[in-house]
């Protein structure tokens, strides 16, 4: 059985992560003050926007689950550290199952793991060494076909014809709107990844027995 999965940070406060910020240097065309302030303030803000990125910066938000045939279940508390504790809960009660997710090779299943570590919170035995054991898979690695080209999950969800709710908005955005209409994205994003994974062969369709 294959339980799709995706994950949704938000930065961590300002003030927590303000000195690991780092200096920013004017291009040396640049020679007017208050350009340069200017620039370096853009540059200081988009550094904060990106925090979500990293587990430095960031922190997990919410997760969402989602078996065959079932609605997406989703795992959201202020607590970091209890998200994380139902998520590896979760995956250790499903251990025999395949969780497959969009691009969790490169980013999500190190940002779990490292917030893990942050949080003191116990992770699985997840590694073959320095590999995932086999119980994930990422669509994204699956689109490369043994390339490395990159492509966004809205991209490839166009590209498969699958509708995503609120796509132009990201989770964290629609959150401060309604915490409600955010979480019904992220089921929907489970979802349409589901779709990617049945449309590429990876995940059995829903209602069916045929693999």
């Amino acid at each position: 059985m294959e339980i799709v999965f995706n994950v949704e940070t938000d930065g961590l406060p300002r003030d927590e992560i303000q000195h690991l910020m780092p200096e920013f240097s004017a291009p040396s065309n640049y020679k007017d003050a208050e350009k340069i302030q200017t620039w370096k303030a853009r540059k200081q803000e988009e550094w904060f926007l990106d925090a979500p990125s990293s587990a430095l910066s960031g922190r997990v938000m919410a997760i969402g689950l989602q078996k065959p045939n079932q609605t997406p279940l989703v795992i959201i508390d202020s607590d970091e550290a209890d998200i994380l504790r139902q998520f590896w809960n979760y995956y250790r009660s499903n251990a025999d199952c395949k969780f497959v997710g969009f691009n969790i090779y490169a980013w999500a299943i190190p940002f779990l793991v490292r917030r893990s570590w942050a949080n003191r919170v116990i992770v699985p035995k997840i590694l073959n060494g320095r590999y995932l054991n086999g119980n994930f898979i990422d669509l994204l690695q699956v689109w490369g076909c043994g390339t490395f080209e990159k492509a966004s999950l809205g991209n490839i969800a166009r590209f498969f014809g699958i509708k995503r709710k609120d796509e132009e908005i990201n989770f964290n955005a629609m959150w401060q709107i309604s915490p409600s209409r955010a979480i019904e994205k992220l089921k929907s994003d489970v979802l349409s990844i589901r779709r990617i994974g049945e449309a590429m062969g990876v995940v059995r369709e829903e209602d069916s027995d045929e693999w």
